[in-house]
């Protein structure tokens, strides 16, 4: 094949036939992996165009695996060589990760060997994109835990999120006040965060929910609240649950009127290793 004005020629090896074309057009061809054709005899020009047009398929496949290993030994050194210097890597320790260094060379071998190299780094650079963000998103599986769960807190704030083992913390909610969901007895009450309350104050309708009868209830101790003294009656709380947080056998009462939220008062508090109110968070403490 020879080059003129732009063009090349190839001279068809069955009627002798000297093929003029575009160099575009050879080039096209040959990424697409179409036959080059003879304009004469309409046979092909050669038997595998990537290795030219006289050349063969035996001849393309041995520069192939010559090109293949050529890569693989550069690479290998190369990977050798930063582990002497650095000293990252031992084969008893480390083998798994030689095992995927390895197979990484193999494929990147084969794509600089294989010819069409814009072509297959291309898609190599997107396997490669995806592997990353899969191997990242693993790597920090539990810092993004952390983040959704901080995430759901903002959106719902009686949700709350654990920032520590031993610690969850609660979201300020739009009205200014800290809303905890928790279970008692297995039950899903909302509760309103109020230390300036003695005791943990269950609504009636919250009561009832929990199997409370309410209406056989004695109502015969007094609370003072931001409302003034209310009525209500001792009860014992056999589970309660937030998040890492559960407590046994706490005291409570039911109080004798309706209210919006049910209330988590000192009962509660005081029996937590501490707590405090930061940057817009209660932060709830406890250790078993």
């Amino acid at each position: 094949m020879y080059s003129r004005n732009n063009h090349n020629s190839c001279i068809c090896p069955h009627c002798g036939t000297d093929n003029f074309r575009a160099a575009e057009v050879w080039i096209n061809k040959i990424e697409d992996g179409e036959p080059l054709l003879c304009n004469n005899c309409k046979k092909i020009l050669c038997d595998n165009q990537s290795s030219g047009c006289r050349g063969s398929g035996k001849k393309t496949d041995w520069n192939f695996n010559i090109s293949f290993f050529v890569i693989v030994f550069l690479l290998s050194g190369l990977l050798i060589h930063l582990n002497r210097t650095f000293n990252v890597l031992t084969f008893k320790e480390d083998s798994g990760q030689i095992f995927y260094e390895i197979l990484l060379i193999l494929i990147v071998s084969s794509v600089l060997a294989s010819g069409k190299i814009r072509q297959n780094l291309k898609y190599l650079a997107v396997w490669a994109g995806i592997f990353i963000i899969l191997i990242s998103g693993y790597s920090y599986r539990h810092e993004l835990f952390r983040v959704k769960e901080r995430i759901l807190a903002e959106i719902i704030p009686a949700r709350g999120f654990q920032k520590t083992p031993y610690s969850v913390s609660f979201p300020v909610s739009n009205d200014g006040h800290f809303y905890i969901k928790a279970e008692v007895n297995g039950i899903p009450v909302m509760f309103l965060a109020d230390t300036g309350a003695s005791h943990i104050m269950l609504s009636p309708d919250d009561a009832r929910r929990l199997g409370i009868e309410t209406d056989k209830l004695r109502f015969d101790r007094f609370y003072e609240t931001a409302n003034g003294s209310v009525r209500g009656c001792s009860i014992r709380i056999a589970d309660l649950r937030m998040g890492v947080i559960h407590l046994k056998e706490i005291g409570a009462s039911v109080n004798e009127v309706g209210m919006r939220n049910s209330l988590l008062g000192m009962t509660f508090f005081n029996r937590l290793t501490s707590y405090e109110v930061k940057d817009g968070s209660l932060t709830l403490y406890w250790s078993e």
